[in-house]
């Protein structure tokens, strides 16, 4: 019983740690100065780095880094 306790104690632990979704804050480099753009988690975090930010039709290089 004990043994079984403390297993599923560990499988939660490690199902934590596995599903923590990786944030950062990112901004790109306008012709004003540094504009920042918010959060970004997960799969939108990948993309807005790959894609970058398009505004006024210009696309921005868009630099993110974790808090």
């Amino acid at each position: 019983m004990k043994s079984k306790l403390i297993f599923s104690g560990l499988l939660v632990i490690g199902m934590a740690f596995t599903s923590c979704e990786k944030c950062a804050e990112c901004h790109y480099d306008g012709p004003n100065g540094q504009v920042e753009i918010g959060e970004y988690c997960g799969d939108d975090l990948k993309d807005i780095e790959t894609s970058g930010k398009t505004v006024g039709g210009v696309n921005y290089e868009v630099h993110c880094h974790e808090h």
